[in-house]
Order: structure tokens, then sequence, then C-alpha cells
């Protein structure tokens, strides 16, 4: 089913619900309506009408008494006038609609009160006689008093029998409300959950491939638009997946191929210096020396490219055992004396007394300080200093970013970490360029007294070793001015004796 067809049945169902509900209360208000209307019109006005029934029955009495004791015509006249309002108000009632039991009480008073009736010509002319008159007004009076109370109690069952309507069409309305939007609540949440399954699909999908794994595939249901949009989705990943792959083939191809005649390359450059085929002038040996400098630099981005395609295969090889990593720094400082007395760039190599065991591959963590401090060389002005030290530390330092500890793979506050610091003198790194630096690829924006160099994938390649140690890396302000990269690897409270001194890497 499309989803547009489910949200229009789910929209229509609650609105036929609803609209049964407003017309089964739309109903029982016109049936209480009638009811009153009916209370208002025949009972009210039947026992308006008796009681004043009553009135003028007691009124007819008292004159009939008067004119039978004093003769006089004025009260003849009087008892005639009594004796037609009572005949018109049974003509009266008689067209309301009177219930059954009102009915037969209206009948038998005017059964009694046709004797009363017949009798008022001859009352006029002082023919009736007083006795008989007056028997048969009492029985009149009688049975106006049993009308009155029949009115009376047609009342209350009407009153009674609107009440119960009334308390049945509330429950049942509440019944019916309640019946009404539990189904289309139902109906919604149905809905919404079969627009919100695939949604979820589509949102992890997505993320996973925004993360760069193109293996993710959504699985396809039903055949609506998600379903359709799934399958575009797929597609969309399997092409994506297949260019990625044969972005890290040429990438992991073409660097392996270039690596043999660079070798090449350096080798016959170090020949021509060291004057092996013959000798150089000094202006042939500088321009040699260049040469080399920058196949070396070839070399290294091309080693680093390698890196990288092995990281993004899986396949990345680490020999992690037992070593003191002090050994480590020290090669790491001493190849990089070099480059510093090139540059001008003093720098200061700081350690503590006693190893520094950590279980990790010593020549990744090598490469790691290596390229640190290139860095940190390259970006510093010439006069200045390039500190490389380490340290056991009883806890991450104040200066550590927020998301760095839950990266850790141990508590550093349960045995402490092995920090090490390169710290530099150079135009430092924005606050917001300080997480982005360790991406692949990615150069900080290009300003005062910073050089452009490299292409962006050693930090990365840092961080992703240091990550497979368990640790974390970072960088924050140095003192003053400059930067002071931190990475931080788990302790080890005891280890074999120290390995060599691994050699500087080709």
């Amino acid at each position: 089913m499309r989803v547009s067809t489910r949200l229009a049945t789910s929209s229509g169902l609650v609105f036929l619900l609803l609209t049964g509900v407003l017309a089964y209360e739309v109903g029982q208000v016109n049936r209480l309506a009638r009811l009153s209307g009916g209370l208002a019109r025949s009972g009210l006005a039947a026992a308006e009408l008796s009681i004043e029934q009553i009135a003028d029955l007691g009124d007819l009495e008292a004159g009939a008494k008067k004119a039978f004791v004093t003769r006089d015509p004025d009260y003849s006249i009087r008892v005639r006038d009594l004796a037609d309002r009572v005949s018109s108000r049974q003509e009266k009632m008689a067209s309301l609609g009177l219930s059954e039991g009102v009915r037969t009480q209206w009948d038998l008073f005017g059964t009694a009160w046709r004797p009363v009736r017949l009798a008022i010509p001859g009352f006029v002319t002082g023919k009736v006689v007083e006795d008989e008159f007056l028997g048969s007004l009492g029985r009149a009076q009688a049975q106006a008093l049993a009308l009155a109370t029949a009115t009376r109690v047609a009342i209350r069952e009407d009153a009674a029998r609107a009440q119960s309507s009334a308390d049945r069409a509330s429950v049942l309305s509440l019944a019916a409300a309640s019946m009404a939007l539990l189904v289309g609540a139902v109906a919604l949440t149905l809905t919404v959950r079969s627009i919100q399954r695939p949604l979820t699909r589509l949102a992890r999908g997505t993320r996973a491939v925004a993360q760069g794994h193109f293996d993710e595939l959504i699985e396809i249901r039903g055949g609506d638009e998600f379903a359709l949009l799934a399958a575009d989705f797929n597609q969309m990943v399997k092409k994506l997946g297949e260019l990625d792959q044969m972005k890290k083939d040429l990438l992991s191809h073409v660097s392996h191929e270039l690596k043999a005649p660079l070798a090449a390359m350096q080798e016959t450059n170090q020949l021509l210096l060291e004057g092996i085929p013959g000798p150089v002038t000094e202006d042939q040996r500088r321009l040699i020396g260049l040469n080399l400098q920058s196949a070396r630099r070839l070399s290294a981005l091309i080693a680093k490219l390698l890196d990288l395609s092995r990281m993004e295969a899986g396949v990345m090889d680490y020999d992690l055992r037992p070593h003191d990593l002090s050994p480590v720094l020290r090669g790491a400082c001493g190849e990089m004396q070099v480059l510093a007395g090139e540059r001008g760039v003093t720098l200061r190599l700081s350690l503590p007394p006693d190893p520094l065991w950590i279980f990790g591959d010593a020549d990744r963590l090598y490469q790691v300080v290596a390229n640190l401090l290139e860095n940190a060389i390259k970006f510093s002005p010439r006069g200045s200093e390039v500190r490389l030290a380490a340290s056991l530390a009883e806890d991450l330092p104040p200066h550590t970013p927020e998301r760095v500890r839950p990266s850790l793979a141990w508590d550093p506050s349960g045995k402490g970490a092995v920090l090490v610091s390169v710290s530099d003198s150079g135009p430092g790194i924005p606050a917001d360029q300080r997480d982005k630096i360790f991406e692949r690829f990615h150069q900080v924006p290009r300003g005062r007294g910073r050089e452009g160099g490299g292409v962006g994938l050693g930090l990365a390649i840092c961080r992703e070793i240091v990550s497979a140690h368990g640790g974390a890396i970072w960088v924050a302000n140095s003192d003053g001015q400059g930067s002071l990269f931190t990475v931080a690897l788990a302790p080890l409270p005891s280890a074999d004796p120290p390995v060599a001194e691994p050699p500087s890497p080709s």
C-alpha cells in the first residue's frame, strides 16, 4: 500500500468515526429536545390547567352555596360564568397531547362534570335541588383533584424518562467517543510506525554511508514509495562502493608502482653526491641534493598513501608487544636532528629516568612521533625551539578535550597514562581547526606565518595508529605561542627488558 493511501485511509477512518459520534450526539440532543418540548407543551400546560380547574371549582362551590342561601341573582350569574370557564379549560386540555393516564382521568372528570354542567341553566332559574347539585359538584371536585395528581405523576415520569435518556446518551456518547479515539489512535499509530520504520532504516543507512561504509544496504519491504527509495538507495550505495574500491585499488597500485622508480632515483642521486661516477662541482652537488630531498619527500608521501590504503582496507599490521617508549623517542628525535639543523630550529628531548613501558608497535609509534616532530620543525620559525617530552602521569592533563577520555580503551584515573608531547613556537592552530586537522586530506588554511606543505595525511595516519593502540591524540595551544600535540597511551606496570632502538624508516 502506498504511503499516501495509508495516510488517506487512516485519516478517513478517523473522520468517519468522529462523524458517527457527532451524528449520534445530534440525534440524542434532538430526542431530548422533543422530550423537553413535549413536557413543556402537554405536561406543564395540563398541570397548570388542572390547578386552575380546582380553584374555579372551589369558587363555583362557594358561589353556589351563597346563591342557595341568599337567592341573589348575581351569585347565580357568577356560578354560570365559573361553569363556562371550567368547560372552556376542559376543551383546552382535550387539545393537548395528554398521556394515557392523564387522558383517563380527564375522561372521568368529564363524566363527573357533565351533570353539573347540565344543571347550570336550572340553577339560574332556581329549579335545581341544592343537595343534588352540590353532590355532583363535589364529585367533580374530587375528580379534578385526581386529574391534577395524574398530571403531576405524568410530569415526573416524563422528567424521569428525559433524565434516563440523558444519562444513557451521556454513557453511550462517552463510550462511542472513547472507541473512536481508541480506533483512531491505533490507526494513526500503525500508520506512523509503517512510515517511521522505513525512515529509520534509511537514516541508519545514510549515516553508515556518510561514515564510509558502503556495504550497508537497506532491506526492501513492500511496494510503497519507501521501498522504491530503498531500492534506489541500495543502487547508489553499490555504485559508491564500486567507486570507492576503484579509488583504493588505484591509490594502492599507483603508490606501489611509484616506489621502485623513486628508489632508483634516490640511489642514483646518492651515488652522484658521493662522486662514484665522477667528481661534481659545488653547484651540481647543491642541485643533486635538492633533487634527492624532493625524491625523499615524494617517497614519504607515497609511504603515507600506502599506509592510508592499508588502513582503509583494514589490513594494517601491528606488532604489539611490551616496549620501553624512551628508546623509540630518542630514535625519532635523532632522525629529526638533521632536518632541525637545516631549518635552524633547536630540538629538545625530555625523558624521565625510569622506563616508560607500553604495549604497542614500536615502529608505528616511531612513525607517529617522527611525523609530529617533522610538522613542528616545518612550521617553527628559525631560531625557535621544538620540545619532545614524555612522562608517566597519574591522569590526563587539564587541557585535554572532553571528547578524548571516552575514546580511550582504559581509565587513566585508575593507572595513569603515558603522555608524549611535542610543542613548537609556530603560528598555532585555530580552535575551530583542532579536530579537523586529524581528518584525511585536511589542511589548515594558510595565514600569516604559515607555509603550505603536505597533503593532509600525516596526522590522519597518526590518529589511526594511536587509536589502534587504544590511545588518543589531540592538539592544544602551547604556552605563549605555538601548538602542543599530546599522545596518551596506556602504561604497563612491568614488561620485558627494553627492545633495541628501531631503525629510521626508509
